[in-house]
């Protein structure tokens, strides 16, 4: 990656100037109780330090803003597990958004690689999605300043946002990997053979009511453990679960029911660890008629839950990256047509490599997936002679920056079409109208 040594130095100064006020403020809010307002976020505190070094009507601060917000209005899709790898140029301050579904009981896990030349802070923030239109999304949560790992219990259902976003004049690649892992343990103990027959929505009753639980089978007398560290609530015996266990775990919104137990071996008040055992496994209960099996359910205030994301969400292992990792960063052009109307041969900068393709940005700087068999080097498509003097653009747009003026009869090559543009190289490389 190309960094001048004046663009480090200008960079220096700016982060020398920000660790000055950080280190004012930090005296300052000694002074305070500092418990009546929600701590800041790394983000946050370096955007205020910005604007108190005098930089809030600076172009780097508005674009690094406007990048900031438009990574959370216009995030890129993505299906956890997810992981790619990812380039940010140091000449327009970026953020990238991921929107993405989780449930209720996942345990996110982002983690991020970075490879730069030089010492690179990277911002990395969680929210919730907005419902609509209208809201906003809502901060979670914040990697610490200077990690890059990142993990969150979902608690609910529902659309969030990663954005990832480094501090200015700064160039890197990164790798990211998002997944999603189990945020309780097995309630049946591991080492026991043992597998899933029953799961939560399953009609029961002639459709009178559905299962609020999933049902593992194992051998009777399987010991029944503690999925989560916790108090014992109700130790008890009732007709649908037979012998059954409550437990609350230890700073979470919602109880654990153990049921169909053959015996119970702890009390109610009793603390558990993880892997302590509770029982072992039976058929008591309504359960008599079937094979030996834990019902395990899960209640929060609204009423009962599904398991499995708590226990199986399924989602460790993202899907391999086939596309070349090392056209990350490049400007290559397109083969087919990645818009309506608009000619196949369009250059686009490689964002990110993922799957079987690429993540790539358009000259209007919209963002589409691509295959890598779709995207081709930017070599010459053909010669052309100018017939009339040209102005060489720095973007297909006329209100773009003017590098210079082409004479009649100069020859160039065309490299790739956006709109009625051609980029060509003559051997400086711009855009001209057609």
């Amino acid at each position: 990656m190309r960094v001048t040594k004046g663009m480090n130095s200008y960079r220096r100064h700016i982060r020398f100037a920000v660790i000055l006020l950080a280190a004012f403020t930090a005296a300052c809010s000694d002074q305070l109780t500092g418990t009546l307002f929600r701590s800041p976020s790394p983000h946050e505190r370096y955007l205020n330090q910005l604007r108190d070094a005098g930089l809030e009507h600076s172009t780097m601060y508005q674009q690094w803003l406007h990048a900031s917000r438009h990574s959370l209005a216009s995030p890129t899709t993505v299906t956890v597990p997810h992981q790619e790898s990812a380039y940010i140029a140091r000449e327009k301050p970026t953020a990238i958004g991921y929107l993405f579904n989780a449930r209720q009981g996942e345990r996110l896990h982002i983690d991020i690689t970075i490879s730069s030349t030089d010492s690179v802070q990277l911002f990395i923030d969680l929210f919730e999605a907005a419902l609509d239109t209208t809201g906003e999304p809502r901060h979670l949560t914040s990697a610490d300043t200077g990690a890059t790992v990142l993990t969150w219990d979902t608690k609910r259902d529902g659309q969030y946002i990663l954005r990832v976003q480094p501090e200015l004049l700064t160039e890197l690649s990164f790798k990211l990997r998002l997944t999603a892992e189990a945020s309780l343990g097995n309630p049946v103990a591991p080492n026991a053979k043992q597998h899933i027959g029953s799961v939560f929505g399953d009609i029961r009753d002639g459709g009178r009511r559905s299962h609020e639980g999933i049902d593992i089978f194992a051998a009777r007398h399987t010991p029944v453990i503690a999925a989560v560290d916790g108090v014992v609530g109700r130790v008890g015996d009732n007709r649908l679960g037979g012998k059954v266990i409550w437990l609350r775990p230890k700073d979470r919104q919602f109880n654990l029911y153990y049921a169909h137990l053959d015996s119970q071996l702890v009390t109610p008040g009793q603390f558990v660890t993880m892997g302590d055992t509770l029982g072992l496994m039976g058929n008591t209960g309504n359960a008599r008629t079937t094979p030996p099996h834990l019902h395990f359910g899960i209640y929060g205030i609204g009423g009962a839950v599904d398991p499995l994301p708590f226990l199986r969400p399924g989602k460790s292992t993202p899907p391999k990256i086939i596309a070349d990792t090392t056209r990350v960063g490049d400007t290559l052009r397109s083969s087919t047509s990645l818009l309506p109307g608009i000619s196949r041969h369009m250059p686009m900068l490689v964002e990110a490599s993922y799957r079987n393709g690429y993540r790539v940005v358009l000259p209007d700087y919209s963002k589409h997936f691509v295959l890598e068999k779709h995207a081709t080097p930017l070599t010459p498509l053909r010669r052309i002679r100018l017939a009339r003097q040209r102005t060489l653009y720095a973007q297909p747009d006329t209100t773009s920056a003017q590098i210079t003026h082409l004479n009649v009869g100069s020859q160039a090559h065309v490299l790739a079409e956006y709109d009625d543009f051609l980029l060509i190289e003559s051997p400086i490389r711009g855009w001209i109208q057609q």
